[in-house]
């Protein structure tokens, strides 16, 4: 896919915006976006578990959707204890919006340095 267009389905997730909603805003096909997010979980899973491996838990309300959009580094991002706590308790659950907005910008870094 366009790496654009995966930019702005990571954007709309970031914003908090249904696949649906995006599917028909961009006039992607809804399974090309579901596609793109199944990448993302594939790429990051193993990073994204070795990182909150043993973490305790601080925050079990834990909101990153503001930092997530404000944060300058993924490195500051995955660093934040909120964001930290959100992976730990939301990891498994692949239709929640914010860890699609995570493992948006982990993949793009791991992209990066790999």
């Amino acid at each position: 896919m366009n790496p654009k267009i995966e930019e702005k389905i990571a954007q709309m997730r970031c914003e908090n915006r249904p696949v649906k909603q995006i599917a028909k805003k961009l006039g992607v096909n809804r399974d090309d976006i579901e596609a793109v997010i199944k990448k993302w979980i594939s790429y990051t899973d193993e990073y994204l578990k070795e990182l909150v491996k043993n973490r305790k838990v601080k925050n079990t309300k834990a909101d990153p959707g503001f930092i997530l959009n404000v944060t300058a580094s993924v490195e500051e991002l995955l660093k934040n204890d909120d964001v930290l706590d959100y992976i730990a308790l939301h990891m498994s659950d692949h239709h929640d919006r914010l860890m699609d907005c995570i493992r948006y910008k982990v993949y793009i870094y791991l992209k990066q340095i790999r």
